[in-house]
């Protein structure tokens, strides 16, 4: 089954209300990751256009944000809710040159607690740290900037994720 998956984020990012205020400018853009073997027999990943994509298949999500003013942008915060059909990978969740910190949410974005506090420590050294939120059960993710975006300045958010084997129709 191929699904549409270029769309799926299309309406979705939220800007907190400093950072819209300040007339912010998003785009948002889903791709399709596939591994090919270079000609050394290495592994490289390549990024095409996510229009249709198999359940199994990794997908990158990147969103550009620009500041087109002449002033400062203070006090961003930029929230994104992850796509129903797909299960967030690991700690793909980033900011551009480290400029954010990303926060995840379990309960639809009620709360956001940070990556490390998904995990519960056993107690034990010898036993694992239990984890007590999967990636496939996180929500939503915000991304809060840890400086300014400057004037006519402009960056990145990304995370990846699989589009699940039993995933909800997605309309283009």
């Amino acid at each position: 089954m191929l699904m549409r998956a270029a769309a799926t984020l299309a309406g979705t990012l939220l800007i907190g209300l400093p950072a819209f205020a300040q007339e912010l400018i998003v785009e948002q853009q889903v791709e399709r990751v596939i591994v090919i073997e270079d000609e050394e027999g290495g592994l490289e990943m390549e990024l095409l256009p996510a229009e249709e994509v198999k359940p199994g298949e990794q997908l990158f999500y990147s969103v550009t944000y620009s500041n087109p003013a002449d002033a400062p942008a203070k006090d961003v915060v930029l929230t994104l809710p992850v796509p129903e059909d797909v299960s967030l990978l690991g700690d793909s969740a980033v900011a551009e040159y480290d400029q954010a910190s990303v926060d995840f949410s379990v309960d639809g974005g009620a709360t956001y607690i940070p990556r490390e506090k998904l995990i519960a420590e056993s107690g034990l050294e010898e036993i694992q740290p239990v984890r007590v939120s999967m990636p496939e059960e996180i929500t939503h993710m915000r991304w809060t900037f840890n400086r300014e975006i400057g004037p006519k300045d402009s960056g990145k958010i990304f995370f990846a994720a699989v589009l699940k084997d039993n995933p909800r129709p997605v309309s283009p």
